[in-house]
């Protein structure tokens, strides 16, 4: 295998990877539960179940909260592998992260094992409250597109600075990664022998540098052809809408979802 090969897939896989994470935008034009709910109605709920799945510390109300993460994207039509492909990794990574603590808590052991009861139960309850935050915050950026988010942070009264920063930031990992993208491809075809791995390690370097100082003066002209044609920094905003049935049924579930973990 070419060393040149292996970092260009790599780095291919990455930018289309990313890409794909950021740009998920089909999913909010299909019919479905969520999208009939305004933005900032969505926003506040889904994030009263995040604050609500963190302050939790036992298994069932825990498994609970995913099992209505994932029934909430069954009604909004979301594609289970989409969703499960955000939904893996960051569970995976915690548990690797907090794996150890099954051997330094204290208390009763597993039998004859070394594992301890509290630790595994520790492990079972980080491990399961971080793919239930995971889902719904993969709900609220599945369902809406990035515009009606900003939209409903400026409605919720969000301080402007953050949501224009929050703008900014969106705009520019979208270009950060479409010029990775094709440097990848330059890089690919200008590509002829097979170098050795200092040579590939060294080449590295100096893509690393180029990739960076493009991706600033791409974006700098980005913004003095938005400045030339008239942009004023902001993102129209639709028309108030009337709270409609989605929205008092959203409110309702996430009311009850609320009252019956606290009193479980």
């Amino acid at each position: 295998m070419r060393h040149a090969d292996s970092l260009d897939r790599t780095l291919a896989a990455l930018a289309d990877r990313a890409r794909w994470f950021l740009l998920a935008e089909d999913v909010p034009q299909r019919p479905g539960f969520l999208q009939a709910v305004a933005p900032s109605v969505k926003l506040v709920g889904l994030v009263a179940l995040v604050a609500l799945t963190v302050s939790r510390r036992d298994l069932p109300s825990v498994l609970a909260l995913t099992a209505l993460a994932v029934a909430l994207a069954f009604a909004s039509r979301v594609p289970a592998r989409t969703f499960a492909g955000r939904l893996v990794g960051p569970p995976a990574f915690a548990l690797v992260a907090v794996a150890p603590q099954v051997l330094l808590m204290g208390g009763p052991t597993l039998g004859s094992t070394p594992l301890s009861v509290a630790g595994v139960e520790y492990v079972a309850v980080f491990t399961v409250r971080v793919a239930a935050c995971v889902g719904f915050l993969s709900l609220l950026l599945l369902t809406t597109t990035f515009a009606d988010v900003l939209a409903g942070l400026r409605r919720l009264r969000a301080p402007a600075i953050a949501v224009s920063l929050l703008s900014i930031t969106y705009r520019y990992l979208l270009l950060f990664f479409a010029e990775l993208e094709r440097m990848v491809r330059a890089r690919r075809g200008r590509t002829v022998t097979d170098p050795d791995l200092r040579r590939t390690w060294r080449d590295s370097g100096n893509f690393l540098g180029t990739f960076l100082l493009r991706s600033v003066e791409r974006g700098e002209r980005v913004q003095r052809a938005a400045r030339a044609r008239g942009a004023s920094g902001t993102t129209p905003v639709r028309p108030r809408a009337t709270p409609g049935a989605a929205d008092a049924a959203f409110a309702l579930i996430v009311a009850g979802t609320a009252l019956g973990v606290v009193l479980a």
